[in-house]
């Protein structure tokens, strides 16, 4: 296929617009399936800040030693791209494969929060915040002393937050 035969294809099948609403299903799922991943980085995620944007559209002609056939229906496909945006940031993107008859086999959400450190760093002070709880409810620790580092790991927790969303 090449670029006016992909260009024509991706009108005739729309495949922008099915690229954002595969999106959109997609992410509202993720919020669904996983709330403690999307609370460890939002006290509250506002959507009307989440901005997708088409990145790339490619067709890619796969080629499988086993099969050692390029020109079947299987090996041809094209790949609809969109990064994910959060106030300006982006973090993650999202995937549609299509076949050349326009069917979607398949899609891939990856979420990039940030980067692994602070995300350790936040959730080790999730946890802490955890167990100072636990030791509470187990009379270890006095209300008064709990108090007071309960709140001194929620500020950094906001620190880091923040940073997060700025």
């Amino acid at each position: 296929m090449n670029n006016i035969e992909l260009e024509s294809w991706i009108g005739t099948y729309k495949i922008m617009d099915r690229t954002l609403e595969g999106f959109w299903v997609a992410f509202n799922n993720y919020l669904k399936e996983c709330p403690e991943e999307v609370s460890l980085f939002f006290d509250e995620l506002n959507l009307e800040d989440i901005k997708p944007s088409i990145d790339t559209i490619e067709y890619k002609t796969i080629f499988h030693p086993d099969y050692q056939i390029a020109d079947s229906y299987y090996s041809q496909r094209v790949i609809s791209t969109l990064d994910i945006y959060y106030k300006n940031n982006r973090i993650g993107y999202y995937s549609m494969f299509f076949y050349t008859n326009g069917e979607c086999f398949d899609d891939s959400l990856v979420t990039e929060w940030t980067g692994w450190y602070i995300t350790l760093k936040l959730e080790a002070l999730i946890d802490l915040q955890q167990e100072i709880k636990n030791e509470l409810a187990k009379n270890k620790i006095k209300e008064d002393e709990i108090e007071k580092i309960y709140n001194l790991i929620d500020k950094q927790i906001s620190k880091i937050k923040s940073q997060i969303h700025n």
